[in-house]
């Protein structure tokens, strides 16, 4: 079996590295926090994109230097879209919170790259600047095959600074949702497994609502040992605590993304506990003051997993492993979540 192929495309002022296999196509965007910012699957996009800023063929939509500064609140957040690693937990509240996005180092800054196609898999590691706010350098480093439909991710945190830092690993995925918006749960979901136990926190909902139990609006919906959460009904937030360490969404198309890493026992986790956080997000008709005047525009949804949170003194580091698994569209809609 051939190396994936890597190469480089793209604007000056938005350059990309691109890895395709025989059913894989990734799209990373170093100088834009080390987004993983397209990931297709028989050519079909799972990812989110933001139109405003990219087109479909992830040229700029406008030109780089125009895009929001990151220099307020959230309301000045170029939100490009696509995967990336956070600090967590994140927090306006003082030392020990990342009061991000928006963040000009780690979520929009320019990282360094380096590829390369080895026997039958290529990798790809992006280190970013070392940050004085949270201490830390960044990396993600990717390991994908040429076959199958599953590629790995390694995530280190290093502390930078002369002093100790706390920290969670925080992935923040954001997925497209718009074909799923409102339909019933069997069609498309979220999909969080519980293994028979986990907690559910709410973490907020701020339009809409994700807590009704009927059929029609239903908020969760215990299965076969997993929790499902409709998309297209709110902007909300929900956690889970003391669970296998899965999150995955699948379309009524069949196709999907599903994220695992596993959890660290006795190990302590931001916000309540979660190793595993969803942001759900509709459209709504104006910016939400609760959220910095952030003013959602699309469906979308972001599967998050967290690491525990470790404290580094100078000069040491910490690191997660994330499988990845995507799914292809099936012939029919019918079945798509049967098998999750």
């Amino acid at each position: 079996m051939t190396a994936p192929v890597v190469d480089t495309r793209g604007a000056d002022e938005l350059p990309l590295t691109v890895v395709t296999t025989d059913r894989l196509r990734l799209v990373f965007a170093p100088t834009r926090g080390a987004r993983l910012l397209s990931l297709q699957v028989d050519g079909l996009e799972l990812l989110w994109q933001n139109p405003a800023l990219v087109t479909p063929s992830l040229e700029p939509a406008i030109a780089v230097d125009t895009w929001p500064r990151g220099d307020g609140a959230m309301s000045t957040w170029a939100n490009v879209g696509g995967s990336k690693t956070w600090p967590a937990p994140q927090g306006w509240g003082g030392e020990g919170e990342w009061a991000g996005p928006p963040d000009q180092v780690l979520d929009s800054g320019a990282w360094s790259l380096t590829a390369s196609a080895e026997g039958d898999s290529a990798v790809v590691t992006m280190t970013s600047p070392d940050d004085p706010r949270s201490g830390l350098r960044i990396s993600r480093r990717f390991t994908i095959p040429s076959g199958g439909l599953s590629f790995r991710q390694e995530t280190a945190f290093t502390n930078v600074v002369a002093r100790p830092v706390r920290w969670s690993i925080w992935e923040v995925c954001q997925v497209d949702t718009s074909a799923g918006s409102g339909r019933p749960v069997t069609e498309a979901a979220v999909v969080v497994p519980v293994a028979g136990g986990g907690r559910l926190l709410d973490l907020g909902t701020w339009y809409g609502s994700v807590d009704a139990t009927t059929d029609s609006a239903a908020d969760t919906r215990a299965d076969g040992g997993a929790v499902r959460l409709p998309v297209g009904t709110a902007v909300a937030k929900r956690g889970f605590a003391d669970v296998p360490g899965t999150v995955s969404y699948t379309g009524p198309d069949g196709a999907g993304i599903s994220l695992h890493q596993a959890p660290v026992a006795g190990a302590t986790y931001p916000d309540g506990g979660a190793q595993v956080e969803v942001w759900l997000q509709t459209p709504t008709p104006g910016p939400i003051a609760e959220l910095g005047d952030l003013h959602p525009a699309a469906d979308l949804v972001e599967l998050e997993l967290l690491g525990p949170l470790v404290t580094l003194m100078p000069g040491e580091s910490t690191a997660v492993a994330i499988g990845w698994t995507v799914s292809a569209a099936s012939a029919s809609e019918g079945d798509a979540l049967d098998e999750l």
